[in-house]
């Protein structure tokens, strides 16, 4: 971001350029989200919009991050919640959740996620594999598990990448022969072999 605003009208304006590049993903594509799309659809001439953004790639991290601050309070959601559940409870809970907030708003969070991979998302995938590995500790220190765990460590990161890179892919190219439901159970699976 070139400038930081200040004032709450400018504050209001970074608020609805970011909101329309992610709009403009979501409902036509990452091509046509540039810089005079995205101003046309917030109604401010391109000159405002490179006040606050340098380029169209600074929108599309302002978008990402706002998908990735979004998904970390569903998270601590979840956590405060924290209940006489399974890992696998839990798993479901957390993972249904997500899965609601990609939803939301005609699924503009969902579209997003499909083109997280020209969206130089990696450090934020390091943000959410942060709080994601933070939920399942806090977790599993409410809820230890009932047998000594060998590498609970490893299996925790595991598990949680697995969940993430596996759910950024079904939903960039879905296969046919696998459903939402499918893929959540699978993911409940995994987490009663890795961390029970």
């Amino acid at each position: 971001m070139r400038k930081r605003p200040r004032q709450q009208r400018s504050r209001a304006l970074v608020d609805s350029l970011i909101e329309a590049t992610i709009r403009t993903i979501a409902e036509e594509g990452l091509e046509a989200a540039t810089t005079v799309r995205i101003a046309e659809r917030t109604g401010v001439s391109v000159g405002s919009l490179y006040q606050y953004f340098d380029r169209k790639e600074d929108l599309y991290q302002a978008a990402m991050e706002s998908l990735v601050a979004e998904l970390q309070a569903v998270v601590d959601a979840e956590l405060a919640n924290l209940t006489e559940v399974t890992v696998s409870g839990f798993a479901r809970q957390l993972l249904e959740h997500v899965w609601l907030l990609l939803e939301a708003n005609n699924g503009r969070y969902l579209n997003v996620v499909r083109y997280w991979a020209q969206l130089d998302g990696l450090q934020l995938i390091a943000t959410l594999e942060q709080k994601a590995l933070g939920a399942l500790s806090l977790y599993l220190l409410h809820h230890p598990p009932q047998k000594p765990q060998k590498d609970l460590p490893v299996k925790a990161y595991i598990f949680v990448n697995s969940v993430m890179l596996t759910l950024v892919r079904y939903i960039s190219d879905p296969p046919p022969n696998i459903s939402r439901t499918q893929l959540i159970d699978g993911f409940v699976t995994l987490s009663e072999q890795l961390l029970v």
